[in-house]
């Protein structure tokens, strides 16, 4: 007997107040009635992009849970895009957030845990979906730096999973105005792609950076929210392209979900094991006492004494652009030869094999 598929799709359109429809996929478990929807989590595609680069991610997540899951997503183009309606130039992208949790009110009660992943629109990120390898692409946003400098230092930037919000915009924007080219993106959607036919090994995170650095200008720093900081960790523990990362609160947790990492052996994916290889280049840990996935004080501690020199450990309240730029200027300038030191713009006025 064929077994039971774990996820079913329905598509429809959803009218906005101004009386356009949304191109919509609804993406739900096999055996879920309305009824039996707990959460619905929406997937906002960046303008100009369609739905199609996101509809991966819903359906990861979905099947994670199985046919008799409670969890359903939505991934929706806005409009003027894909196949919804509207004229080009028309960006009232909030008329169409609020027509999609009309809808789910409507659809599902008031009472539905309900949210959004990412929103849609930037004044400053432009976007771009870069292809990896077969079935695995990284959307990024780029924010260009501000200067004449010829060649500018990059930065990537990674939100918190799931969760490119206005804060990180502001932030990424924040450091192209110090003169980095600013390369953002919400790593889970690049996790759910890559994870999609295969369980990811540490080798394959490994193999994946450094396709995405040849895509970029030079070398990066990385700078990583909570639980995005421990997919960097892990990037930049065998990548001697990294010129160093500040990595923000929770990080062993973000290499804990069982859909996207093979993770049997509770080994495989341990910082501790791993993290002393960054060396020689620069590290910050950031206890993030504000923010719910800041880091719990005796677990960054750990993580901060498996790291060699040059190292930092930071608590603050908030992360700040002020506090990035002077974490990011400070990891500029351990690099030992002037020619790093001289590309630091004025925000203030190798590879080693794998152990087992």
């Amino acid at each position: 007997m064929a077994a039971t598929p774990p996820y079913t799709e329905e598509a429809f359109g959803i009218l906005t107040d101004d009386d356009l429809y949304l191109d919509a996929l609804f993406v739900r478990p096999t055996n879920a009635e309305d009824k039996d929807i707990k959460v619905l989590r929406v997937w906002i595609p960046k303008f100009p992009l369609t739905k199609t680069s996101i509809i991966a991610c819903a359906r990861q997540e979905v099947k994670s849970y199985g046919p008799d899951g409670k969890i359903a997503h939505l991934v929706f183009d806005l409009r003027s895009t894909g196949d919804s309606d509207g004229l080009p130039g028309d960006l009232n992208f909030n008329l169409d957030l609020a027509a999609v949790k009309a809808w789910a009110e409507e659809r599902f009660g008031p009472k539905i845990n309900f949210g959004f992943f990412g929103f849609p629109y930037s004044r400053q990120g432009r976007v771009y979906v870069w292809p990896l390898r077969p079935g695995t692409v990284m959307e990024s946003y780029y924010y260009k730096p501000t200067g004449a400098e010829l060649s500018p230092p990059t930065i990537l930037y990674l939100s918190s999973y799931g969760n490119f919000s206005r804060t990180d915009d502001e932030l990424c924007a924040a450091l192209a105005e110090a003169g980095y080219s600013v390369y953002g993106l919400d790593p889970f959607r690049y996790l759910l792609h890559a994870s999609m036919h295969d369980l990811l090994t540490p080798e394959q995170l490994w193999e994946d950076l450094r396709l995405l650095i040849q895509m970029l200008p030079n070398e990066p720093t990385i700078i990583a929210q909570p639980l995005a900081s421990g997919l960097a960790l892990m990037w930049a523990s065998r990548t001697p392209n990294i010129r160093g990362l500040v990595a923000i609160g929770r990080a062993q947790s973000g290499l804990a979900p069982a859909h996207v990492f093979q993770n049997k052996n509770p080994h495989t994916f341990f910082l501790p094991r791993y993290v002393g290889h960054i060396a020689p280049r620069p590290t910050v840990l950031v206890h993030h006492e504000n923010h719910p996935m800041g880091g719990v004080t005796q677990n960054v501690q750990a993580l901060y004494d498996s790291l060699r020199e040059p190292r930092r450990l930071e608590k603050v309240q908030d992360v700040s652009g002020e506090f990035l730029l002077e974490m990011v200027t400070w990891i500029h300038e351990q690099r030992p030869d002037s020619r790093d030191k001289a590309s630091v713009p004025a925000a203030k006025n190798l590879e080693r094999e794998a152990r087992r």
